[in-house]
């Protein structure tokens, strides 16, 4: 799961090189992604983990990092994910 975030994000981004994205680097206040990747994160997310996201239930910082990936939508936390 997280070779394949690290994976799409650096090849989304072109900002970063593979070796200088830690699990928790902050995705987006280090400008690694910008918002307009945002729906395709959540794409990847729903593809990866089989499941739909509700977008209304997300809450901030849920894709700081990939740590933070990993910990709101593949982890026992599912509150972001459509019932």
């Amino acid at each position: 799961m997280r070779e394949a975030i690290r994976s799409w994000i650096v090849s989304t981004s072109g900002r970063i090189a593979p070796g200088a994205l830690g699990d928790d680097t902050p995705i987006f206040s280090r400008a690694v992604l910008e918002s307009v990747h945002v729906m395709e994160l959540i794409l990847l997310i729903e593809e990866l983990s089989g499941r739909p996201i509700d977008v209304e239930r997300l809450r901030v910082g849920v894709f700081r990092s990939v740590d933070a990936i990993v910990a709101n939508f593949f982890r026992g936390d599912r509150s972001c994910f459509a019932d």
